[in-house]
């Protein structure tokens, strides 16, 4: 048969063209078909657009590939036949553009247009973008049309089933109650009235449980939504409240009566019930987190009243400490060590009075029970004076106190108890966070307010960190300031305190610069209650004793100790309170020498330097805490062995679990007894010195051992000094021939490439990549040698290609011995494309030296995979092996025949064996003799890492 050139081609329908009898059709035989109309028909074969054409008076249809599934069910009939027939269900919407085209010449274009097509047994909602364009005649006027066509549907069901979904979403994010949310979801789906023709709800358990229910035939009077017909199919979705057992309700939705119930609806069914039960749990969430806030609030408010009550029965034994102490310390009679006793006692009453009274102080600010008395100050004396009582403190520690002011011209009334905390607070955090420069505090006018700024070059405030600063109980962690003591109630007591003042606080701080904390209050009287203000009186400070005593605690003692007293054993101490550190070194200091540390950061600094027999450390410190110089302990080999006991005030067992956990050979809680103090750090430095040595003895051993193992390991260094040396000489021997094939190579292509023919310069072409690639291979092959398992990157490698680089590098071996290659069809895996290469050129490479006499060479490369495995065979038929060589052939310099008969190195099999193992594969061989050989190789398909 001879097929005109413009039916060649085409695929299904210019084959279906072809053979169909059009002289049974108004066209007639094909060899009588205008030139126009077979124009287009060529133009609609070769095209990857669905594209029909109608020609003649009844526009008989023709369409290609691609219009395969725009006709769907109706494929092949459609073809011949008039359009009117194959689209009578959608002819009242066409047919009128068609004519306009046919009868008025004119062309049409409709966007995304809905149709209902029947094409697959059932009317279907379809939306296409199509142009109806005039064909003319060889003769003139129009004989046909040609229709270009893009099917819409996909993407006009997802953004109308999107813009359902995420209405639904804001929808019930705004839901307060169940009621709502039923109310919600039914007005969000009412909106898509083309899925969701019609919606019921009704309360109780739906009929199938918690599963949604489709329901086959719907019945009774129901809403057509944006359709003409009721729906016929409808599903089920139950409703439950989380937590509950029994169904809250379920909704009954009439489907979409022109779309089939496939898994795409079905999925977007199910993604409206997810949203459902989603805004139902967030719901029961919200009310269990309710209850919950309400419970926390209960517990906070008898926190409060547990503070304020424990707080005053604080105070009467403390009342009782301090008299009997300041009468020691002032009896003229006392002991000098009675009275150094009761200094210490004496300082650490006064600060639990300060912590009793901040406790105090802000359970009546919480209880809303606390009131300020008002009265005018002379606000920047007051202030100057209050942060003056630190400045000996600032001083010691080799800092500058500056307090300065502006003018002030109106009156300012405060309540000077309140002040003096405000004050205090913010000077002392200043000094706890600050190891150098100066302390600033300003006091000026701003408008009708006064500004107080306390400013420091301490470690600064990390800026997540900023907005929790004034929260109760909130501790920055990893401050690195003087001390970590405190309660994390100071700064929220001061932000009360101000807030009592009609004022506010906020900070300003860059880690490592420093911060400034700023005050304002309004200046006058009006802002007060005219019932609390007060007469003038003179500021007394209650507090600054207490403030100034913990400060103190803060600076290094003046007792240095780095001088170790003579004794058996070393202790080094680290706590950052100054007291604590004096009298546990006092209990010590009669058995042991001690040597004293403020923080973790000093300790290992001594710890390092002194080597000493135990560390004794607190946990909370500043700069590195206990965890932190532990760590560092352990990491550090000259001293990782030495016995650790962590002193801590946090009691419990989880505290102690932790611990010792974290590698702490005992710990201790504070309080605790002398004797058990001593009784502990004499029987850790035991055991130390036990296990030490222990080490010493086992070291001599290992030390022995080792002179035994270096006289054996002697002939192995020098077999690899050797393969070295071997190394350096092949990469001379190897490297520079295939250099100067590239140098002449590049100068023939450059010079004379010209004059040579085709064929000459693809020869040519062929040396290029070969040689490029053996110089590759070397360079890779000897470095690997080299480095004995360097780094190689790994990548995606396709088997075929390297097998097929290899064979085109072996094109001559493989004609001259008239070799065949049969191959499967490899995977894709992961690896070193260059060490895979050599490892399958090397094999190959074997089996093309490797054969028999007279013997054309059959080389067979066999893949299988096993889940995450490739396995491999390659297999030959040459001279082979005795069985007994299996293992032998894959060591280094191994050769089981003489190099005038075969050449090679015998490096290659060995070299095979150290890729796949890099691989973290397996290589293995078996072989008879002059029958051949079989590889078998595992390699996985996929590797870890990015390199191996």
């Amino acid at each position: 048969m001879n097929i005109p050139e413009f039916l060649s081609g085409g695929g299904e329908m210019g084959q279906r063209i072809r053979e169909y009898d059009w002289s049974s059709t108004p066209l007639g035989p094909i060899e009588t078909w205008p030139q126009s109309l077979r124009t287009c028909i060529r133009i609609m074969l070769t095209s990857r657009q669905p594209i029909w054409i109608g020609w003649g008076p009844q526009l008989i249809k023709f369409y290609n590939d691609p219009y395969k599934a725009i006709v769907g069910g109706k494929h092949p009939w459609a073809l011949g036949r008039p359009a009117r027939e194959v689209w009578k269900e959608i002819w009242p919407e066409i047919g009128p553009m068609l004519r306009q085209v046919m009868e008025m010449d004119q062309g049409t274009y409709v966007e995304a247009a809905l149709l209902i097509m029947h094409r697959n047994g059932y009317d279907e909602e379809v939306y296409y973008t199509f142009s109806y364009t005039p064909i003319p005649g060889d003769h003139g006027g129009t004989e046909g049309m040609i229709c270009y066509n893009s099917d819409d549907t996909t993407r006009i069901l997802s953004e109308r089933q999107l813009k359902t979904l995420m209405r639904l979403s804001n929808e019930l994010t705004e839901s307060k109650s169940s009621e709502e949310t039923i109310e919600r979801t039914i007005r969000s789906l009412e909106d898509n009235p083309h899925d969701f023709p019609f919606i019921e709800f009704k309360r109780g358990t739906a009929p199938a449980g918690r599963k949604l229910q489709v329901i086959e035939e719907m019945t009774g009077p129901m809403t057509k939504g944006a359709w003409e017909v009721e729906p016929h199919k409808g599903v089920v979705i139950p409703i439950f409240e989380s937590g509950s057992q029994e169904g809250y309700g379920y909704l009954t939705i009439g489907l979409n009566p022109y779309r089939l119930l496939d898994d795409r609806y079905m999925n977007f069914l199910s993604q409206v019930a997810d949203q459902i039960a989603g805004s139902l749990a967030d719901l029961h969430a919200l009310e269990v987190e309710r209850k919950r806030s309400e419970a926390l609030a209960e517990i906070d408010r008898a926190k409060t009243t547990f503070f304020s009550n424990i707080s005053h029965e604080f105070r009467t034994p403390l009342t009782l400490l301090l008299g009997p102490i300041e009468d020691v310390l002032s009896d003229p009679e006392s002991k000098e060590i009675n009275r150094y006793r009761m200094g210490i006692a004496y300082r650490n009453v006064l600060r639990m009075q300060k912590l009793v009274n901040t406790l105090l102080d802000f359970s009546r600010i919480e209880a809303g029970r606390m009131e300020g008395k008002y009265s005018p100050v002379d606000i920047f004396v007051y202030t100057r004076d209050l942060a003056s009582s630190f400045r000996s403190a600032i001083e010691k520690a080799g800092m500058e106190l500056e307090v300065t002011s502006g003018p002030i011209t109106a009156e300012v009334y405060v309540d000077v108890d309140l002040w003096e905390q405000i004050i205090l607070n913010l000077v002392s955090n200043a000094f706890k966070y600050s190891r150098q420069g100066r302390i600033g505090v300003h006091v000026e006018q701003d408008g009708e307010q006064v500004l107080i700024s306390v400013s420091d070059t301490g470690v600064g405030i990390p800026a997540e960190q900023i907005g929790k600063i004034f929260e109760r109980f909130h501790r920055v962690e990893g401050t690195q300031g003087r001390s970590q003591e405190g309660t994390g109630i100071g700064l929220a007591m001061v932000k009360e305190l101000v807030r009592l003042h009609q004022g506010t606080i906020d900070v300003e701080s860059v880690v490592g610069v420093g911060s400034t904390f700023s005050v304002r209050i309004p200046t006058g009287r009006g802002h007060l209650p005219a019932e609390k203000i007060v007469v003038a009186t003179k500021g007394r400070a209650m507090y600054a004793e207490a403030f100034v005593e913990e400060a103190m605690k803060w600076l290094p003692s003046e007792r240095e100790n780095d001088e170790p007293q003579s004794a058996d054993a070393t202790i080094l101490l680290a706590d950052d309170n100054a007291d604590m550190r004096e009298y546990v070194e006092r209990l010590l200091s009669k058995q042991f020498r001690v040597i004293t540390a403020m923080n973790g950061f000093d300790a290992f600094e001594k710890t390092l330097e002194h080597r000493p027999d135990l560390v004794l450390s607190d946990i909370m410190m500043p700069q590195i805490d206990g965890f932190g110089l532990l760590k560092l302990i352990r990491t550090e080999p000259s001293i990782q062995h030495t016995p650790v006991i962590f002193l801590s005030a946090r009691a419990g067992e989880e505290a102690k679990v932790e611990g010792l956990d974290a590698g702490a050979d005992d710990y201790l809680v504070k309080p605790f007894s002398a004797k058990e103090l001593l009784a502990r750090v004499d029987a850790n430095i035991k055991i130390a010195r036990s296990r030490l040595e222990y080490a010493v003895r086992l070291e001599r051993e290992v030390e022995e051992r080792t002179k035994e193992l270096k006289t054996l390991n002697f002939s192995l260094r020098q077999s690899n000094e050797d393969l070295q040396q071997f190394a350096h000489v092949a990469s001379h021997d190897l490297k520079e021939p295939v250099r100067k094939i590239k140098t002449f190579s590049n100068r023939l292509r450059e010079e004379y490439a010209a004059a040579l023919p085709e064929q000459a310069r693809i020869f040519l072409s062929k040396i290029e990549q070969a040689t490029g690639r053996m110089f590759s291979m070397i360079e890779g092959v000897l470095s690997y040698s080299f480095l004995n398992g360097g780094v190689e990157e790994t990548g995606t490698v396709d088997l075929n290609k390297v097998l097929s680089d290899i064979e085109s590098d072996l094109e001559v071996v493989i004609g001259e011995r008239k070799a065949t290659i049969e191959r499967d069809v490899l995977p894709v895996v992961q690896g070193a494309e260059l060490l895979l290469y050599q490892l399958f050129y090397n094999l190959i490479n074997n089996s093309l030296k490797f054969v028999r006499a007279g013997v054309a060479p059959v080389i067979a490369i066999r893949a299988e995979t096993k889940g995450d495995t490739l396995g491999i065979t390659l297999s030959d038929n040459g001279i082979g092996f005795e069985p007994e060589y299996a293992e032998r052939i894959f060591n280094t310099f191994t050769r089981l025949h003489a190099k005038d008969k075969f050449e090679g190195t015998g490096l290659g099999l060995a070299l095979c064996k150290k890729i796949v193992e890099r691989h973290h594969g397996h290589i293995e061989a078996t072989g008879m003799k002059n029958v051949g050989a079989t590889f078998s190789i595992t390699l996985p398909l996929r590797q870890e890492k990015t390199n191996i």
